[in-house]
């Protein structure tokens, strides 16, 4: 009786582990390559992004505080800054970033412009996907 109730227990702490590893914080989600049609972003663990877009591959620092919005609904605060030296000049960006799904990501830019067009003025949105990891040498030999 007492090695089953040990194996039961055993089995319960799996699962326990199991889900607390499969978690992710939203800065943990971030991580990784996220990109559309216009833009790739590449987020680094140590706070390094990359940026491709039709204005050339730019490198700079991200900084990520989620708010319970991030989690799915939009609020219209900014929670993402990405600062980039672009064509020799400092450009520092605001987004909200919204998380949709585990491999969607919508980015309402929150970035000032000086614009005499109403139109220009309102939020801009980019629906971003990520990118699926590289295969590795073990999942090819199957």
């Amino acid at each position: 009786m007492r090695g089953r109730r040990s194996w039961q227990i055993g089995l319960m702490l799996g699962g326990v582990l199991l889900l607390c590893g499969c978690y992710q914080t939203p800065q943990q989600r971030l991580i990784g390559r996220w990109y559309n049609a216009e833009m790739s972003l590449r987020f680094q663990p140590d706070g390094i992004v990359v940026f491709n877009s039709s204005e050339g591959l730019s490198r700079g620092r991200y900084e990520f505080v989620p708010t319970p919005a991030a989690l799915g609904a939009q609020s219209g605060e900014e929670n993402l800054v990405i600062d980039l030296s672009r064509n020799g000049r400092r450009v520092r960006l605001y987004f909200e970033a919204v998380f949709l799904a585990h491999d969607r990501l919508r980015l309402h830019d929150h970035t000032p412009r000086a614009t005499s067009l109403p139109s220009e003025s309102l939020p801009q949105f980019a629906l971003l996907r990520r990118a699926g990891e590289a295969p590795t040498q073990a999942s090819l030999a199957r």
